[in-house]
């Protein structure tokens, strides 16, 4: 006998349910594709999931510069709504949630527990069905689609396929990538093992399991340090066996990660040298979560060096900036830096041509499988810069079908406008503005109640300048002076100097402008100190370092806000900081602080006026491209026409503070939600002029708002903001129409 066979038919099929996959099967089945979702897992999320809850991180982290970087779209729409529903990181919450969006979209069928294991090939080289066995049900499952999407992670399907692939480390004189070894070779970046404990009220005894690694018998604790305030968790350099193959050793590897992770929890539990005595497992992941295995081949394979020199590509569809992280081949057993943050100058662009198989016509590649060498895949593999790729395969395969052509005729033929449709949902493509015939807002008059001047005078705290500081704004046109507000507890000099950033997207202090040494006299009291910049600037961000002095100290505000970063320099102590350009240790690095310096800057020109609400951007890009209301207190937004206008449709941009590092495991997030709009009503004037209202938004937590209606003629719109979640001033950065 064999197990009963159904068939399933539909616009795209993806096998792999990880965090891009989902975000392609969200984005697909709201743009109307009649699309399958495959998980060889009971749950979904692949290394983000429940199963094991690795953190979701992306181009916000681990850098020095990646300002307001953090991907959008729908990953930022899954993120919001995980802080705003489930602020305890539960993990069971966070399934819950996944599941509920998957399982609310019509279009979407979901296969859980299904492992694809037979591809059938039709014409012209293309995959005609994939076909797997859902455990549970004892069904064999055959899925037909004129596509499909490769987001396993182990790239099974385009290996099944015959697609030509990679495993393993190129050579450096390969792609000339830097950080590659000089020689090919087999290696992977390692997986780890999750577990975590929990103080359960009373003391538990612990005895560990036979195959448990005794860790005392070993010299590894001379070079791997279990820290004592985070016993209770798995730690990411938990990890094992690069050196092995990925797929036919997996299960070696997997009984590997368990003696591992037994052997640490020994020790941590009985050598006395941690305070574990309450403390037992509550969870151990059954799967180890994979970093690397096969890398399938697009028609472009992105390369240490496009990422490091920030290369603009024509076909760009996503970002990334994580640093190139890349981890020694023994883990955890390593008697080496066990991994290197090679940081670079700030994000870069992930080219459409990655995305998709160059050998299998109808194959979309995403994942850690997607097209880039070993030494990219160490930045590109975090899955909050893979959601950008499952979004935009959505994208593309709904163009795929609107003109019945190949995913490679998309980038060929119609990437403006897969380009402009990803910027329609929120998703960023460095430097390039949403423009849209149809979005009236376009065409509109945008007048509003008032303007946050280039300032933050809340004085809420005190900082020695013990360290170097800097204030990063946006700058245009004639500046006069920038105010600072400092004191001195003995005669002394503020000495400064003001840069302005490379390419228009970064935000590093590149070229030095001019350096100011001002006199600052001795004060109990906070006083104005005015540097003369007396200058005319071209659009673009500068960082204006305050050198060290501890003679000085600074007002600084609790919280910045959109268009003003407060960063401070330190002295790196970590090994594993690299620099990008040196191949060396980085000596001192910039990190962000929460609040903000106190300042104001003298110019003719605003950089948050009420032209930024139509311009295309919804982030910052040269400029802030985002308006900041004077206050909270009866601001509004008013579109006007000339003519009267056919609106069904309003889309609104708020600020989720895209320059916090978030990851997906933490809990303190306050000031995520604290710029964004809370409350907000929208009416519009009719042709006898009474007002009617559209819609009473209230309790907002998403980034993103699209609002529909009954079709209206009006030549007037009116957004009255009513509340924050805790910013006195609003901030939005764009308003979009539609008929």
């Amino acid at each position: 006998m064999k197990m009963k066979e159904i068939k399933v038919t539909a616009d795209l099929v993806i096998a792999g349910a990880g965090i891009p996959g989902i975000c392609t099967a969200l984005k697909s089945a709201r743009m109307g594709l009649k699309t399958v979702l495959i998980s060889n897992r009971p749950y979904f999320g692949g290394n983000g999931s429940a199963e094991l809850m690795i953190m979701i991180v992306g181009a916000s982290g681990m850098q020095e510069f990646n300002y307001n970087a953090r991907e959008t779209g729908i990953i930022e729409e899954l993120f919001l709504e995980n802080l705003y529903k489930n602020p305890e990181k539960n993990r069971y919450v966070w399934d819950g949630i996944l599941l509920d969006k998957l399982r609310s979209e019509e279009n979407l069928m979901l296969f859980p527990n299904t492992c694809i294991d037979e591809v059938q090939m039709g014409e012209g080289g293309s995959i005609e069905s994939v076909s797997g066995l859902q455990t549970t049900t004892e069904t064999r499952y055959v899925f037909s689609a004129p596509l499909f999407v490769d987001d396993t992670g182990d790239g099974t399907v385009g290996y099944l396929a015959g697609a030509e692939y990679r495993y393993g480390r190129e050579a450096k004189a390969e792609f000339d990538e830097k950080f590659a070894p000089e020689i090919a070779d087999d290696g992977v970046l390692p997986s780890t093992m999750v577990f975590f404990a929990h103080d359960v009220g009373h003391p538990v005894p612990y005895t560990p399991p036979k195959f448990a690694k005794d860790l005392t018998k070993t010299d590894v604790l001379e070079h791997r340090i279990i820290p004592p305030d985070m016993f209770h968790q798995f730690l990411w350099f938990y990890e094992l066996d690069g050196n092995r193959n990925q797929m036919d050793e997996y299960e070696d590897i997997l009984q590997h990660h368990r003696e591992l992770v037994y052997g640490v929890w020994d020790y941590i539990k009985n050598s006395g040298k941690y305070a574990s005595e309450n403390y037992a497992f509550s969870y151990i992941s059954p799967v180890a979560g994979k970093r690397e295995s096969r890398r399938l081949m697009g028609d472009y394979i992105l390369t240490e060096r496009d990422i490091i020199e920030q290369r603009d590509f024509e076909d760009t569809v996503g970002h990334g900036g994580w640093s190139i992280d890349l981890h020694a081949l023994d883990g955890f057993y390593s008697k080496e830096l066990i991994n290197r943050h090679i940081y670079l100058k700030g994000i870069y662009q992930i080219p459409y041509r990655c995305c998709y198989s160059k050998d299998i016509p109808n194959l979309f590649l995403e994942g850690r499988s997607m097209s880039v060498s070993h030494v990219a895949l160490g930045s590109v593999r975090t899955m909050a810069t893979l959601s950008t790729v499952g979004q935009a395969n959505a994208v593309a395969a709904f163009l795929c079908k609107k003109y019945g052509i190949s995913p490679r005729q998309v980038g060929q033929e119609h990437l403006e406008e897969l380009q402009q449709l990803l910027l329609g949902a929120d998703q960023y493509i460095v430097g390039k503005p949403y423009q849209n015939a149809n979005n009236l807002a376009e065409k509109a008059t945008i007048a509003v109640s008032s303007v946050k001047p280039a300032e933050n005078l809340r004085q809420e705290a005190i900082q020695p300048l013990a360290q170097a500081m800097a204030l990063s704004v946006p700058l245009s046109g004639k500046v006069s002076a920038i105010r600072l507000y400092g004191k001195a507890r003995q005669n002394t000099h503020l000495i400064c100097s003001l840069y302005r950033s490379g390419k228009p997207e970064n935000y590093d202090p590149e070229e030095k402008l001019r350096t100011f040494t001002v006199p600052v006299a001795q004060a109990a009291e906070i006083r104005e100190i005015t540097l003369p910049v007396d200058m005319e600037l071209n659009p673009g961000h500068y960082f204006l370092e305050l050198e060290a002095n501890e003679a000085l100290d600074f007002a600084m505000s609790n919280f910045s806000f959109t268009g003003a970063v407060t960063s401070r320099r330190k002295q790196n102590s970590d090994p594993t900081h690299v620099d990008c350009l040196t191949g060396e240790m980085m000596q001192q690095q910039w990190t962000v602080t929460q609040g903000c310096l106190c300042f104001r800057v003298d110019c003719e020109k605003v950089a948050f006026g009420a032209e930024n609400l139509n311009n295309g951007f919804t982030r910052p890009f040269v400029s802030s491209n985002i308006w900041h209301s004077a206050g909270r207190r009866d601001e509004k937004i008013v579109l006007h026409w000339d003519e009267p206008q056919q609106i069904s449709q309003i889309n609104l941009f708020f600020d989720s503070n895209l320059n916090r590092f978030c990851r997906s495991a933490e809990t303190d997030y306050t000031d995520l939600f604290y710029r964004m709009v809370k409350d907000y009503t929208v009416c519009c004037k009719l042709s006898d002029g009474s007002i009617r209202t559209l819609c009473e938004v209230r309790d907002n937590f998403q980034r993103m708002n699209e609002l529909h209606f009954e079709p209206i003629c009006t030549d007037e719109i009116t957004v009255s903001l009513l509340d924050t979640h805790g910013q006195d001033f609003f901030s939005v950065y764009e308003v979009r129409c539609y008929g």
